[in-house]
């Protein structure tokens, strides 16, 4: 059988932060708004009710500091994993993913498993600026890099996906 495209992506920081910032833009700032409004809550509370002004200011930079975290571990885990990649493999593994008529063919880094992949099990498309994010299910996701397509194009791809992940929620 013939493939129609074939996509390699290099598992960079890079490409580990741009997933992150796709992946969870909501709940980051969700998260981050919930931690500032809660250390605000608390440093109004203690600034209007004991008078404290110390205790304020600090509760106040402490609420600050802390609502950049979750956009901080984004930069910590992608850093993390390039670093785990490199002991382990000596360089950063890149990933082949081969696209057929029926079926979605990639190799794991880290298990070597073979996946063969039904476009069916794919329950969502998401786009970022140099990535397709082709998620399965809870934390699996199969990645494509826009710029590196062998064979085919990224526009071809965009139309080829549209039209066989027929179950998916497509965002691109």
């Amino acid at each position: 059988m013939e493939p129609i495209f074939i996509n390699k992506l290099k598992h960079s920081k890079e490409i580990y932060i741009e997933i992150n910032k796709t992946y969870s833009k909501t709940s980051r700032l969700i998260i981050s708004l919930l931690i500032l409004t809660v250390y605000l809550a608390l440093a109004l509370f203690f600034y209007f009710y004991y008078y404290e002004i110390i205790t304020a200011v600090l509760l106040g930079i402490i609420g600050i500091v802390f609502s950049f975290y979750p956009t901080a571990r984004i930069y910590i885990f992608a850093k993390r994993k390039e670093k785990q990649f490199i002991e382990l493999y000596d360089t950063v593994p890149e990933c082949e993913t081969v696209f057929y008529d029926e079926y979605l063919f990639s190799v794991g880094i880290t298990s070597k498993e073979e996946l063969n992949i039904n476009y069916t099990k794919i329950k969502k498309v998401k786009q970022s600026k140099n990535l397709y994010l082709l998620i399965l299910g809870n934390k699996i996701v199969v990645m494509v890099d826009k710029n590196r397509f062998e064979k085919g194009t990224c526009e071809e791809f965009e139309e080829f996906i549209k039209n066989k992940a027929v179950n998916a929620k497509i965002r691109l």
